[in-house]
């Protein structure tokens, strides 16, 4: 049951980070936002990771799982920011978590077996509120790119919760830390080939590094829940953050909150329910 909360805990938390990272997205160029965020929010990984200790050092072969993990990751982030900020929220985080969800339960099963029956409806239900909960109005329009856009995020989160289930939990949050260098060397690299991509305005500093902070947090839990369950059952509850997302749309923004999104939402809790029974 831990790691089911867990990685809910983490989809709460993401949920808050990408809230922060899609308002700063739409303020400051996507690769500055991402950047500064990482940045900010070493010290604080630093931190965690010193205090959660860990039984060894990771050998170059983790080293190597998680510097592919952190440039998976940041691809992610960079996307889906850059599509939040084009307004198409509506249609990126369904697309994004759903390929999220879906490519680590296909790794988890093929790796370790099917999980039983209660956990792969838990894991049905859990792709299912996604979607419901992030549905939105019909005013925006569903265009190849946005929608290439969105599955192509979705698969660098897949891929980088796929990747760090590679690296033993012996060697505690020392694979986030390598991550994190990993993608901001990637996110600099981008940015001073892209000259005006590292410019930030003022108004988008406080949001870009609360999602930073957010996004190590998630990353965290998310790490401590692996440790301790399967990824096909941990994975898919991670990926519940557009709910946290839609509920602060609701308070912060004033939007209305819809019938599919109410139901998506009592979906959610039905797969917690249903992955922390057997998790």
């Amino acid at each position: 049951m831990i790691p089911a909360l867990l990685a809910a805990g983490s989809a709460l938390v993401y949920g808050l980070g990408d809230y922060c990272g899609g308002t700063a997205g739409k303020r400051a160029p996507v690769v500055a936002v991402t950047l500064l965020g990482k940045l900010t929010a070493l010290p604080l990984l630093l931190v965690l990771t010193l205090l959660l200790g860990a039984e060894r050092a990771p050998d170059a072969v983790d080293i190597g799982w998680a510097a592919l993990a952190g440039l998976a990751g940041v691809g992610g982030v960079v996307l889906f920011y850059k599509a939040m900020a084009a307004g198409a929220m509506a249609v990126v985080a369904p697309v994004a978590a759903a390929a999220a969800a879906v490519l680590p339960v296909i790794v988890g099963i093929a790796v370790d077996g099917s999980p039983g029956l209660l956990p792969l409806l838990g894991i049905a239900a859990a792709i299912a509120a996604i979607s419901l909960v992030s549905a939105g109005g019909g005013r925006l329009v569903l265009t190849p790119y946005l929608i290439g856009l969105a599955l192509v995020a979705g698969a660098g989160f897949g891929l980088f919760f796929v990747l760090l289930d590679r690296i033993p939990s012996t060697v505690g949050h020392w694979p986030l830390v390598v991550a994190q260098l990993a993608g901001v060397t990637a996110l600099v690299v981008v940015g001073v080939a892209r000259r005006g991509s590292l410019t930030m305005s003022r108004g988008a500093v406080p949001f870009a590094v609360a999602a930073g902070a957010f996004d190590t947090v998630a990353n965290v839990l998310y790490v401590v829940a692996s440790s301790g369950g399967q990824l096909a059952v941990v994975a898919p509850l991670a990926s519940l953050y557009p709910a946290s997302t839609v509920v602060l749309a609701l308070v912060l923004d004033h939007e209305r909150i819809r019938g599919w999104q109410v139901l998506g939402l009592g979906l959610a809790g039905t797969a917690l329910a249903l992955l922390a029974a057997t998790a």
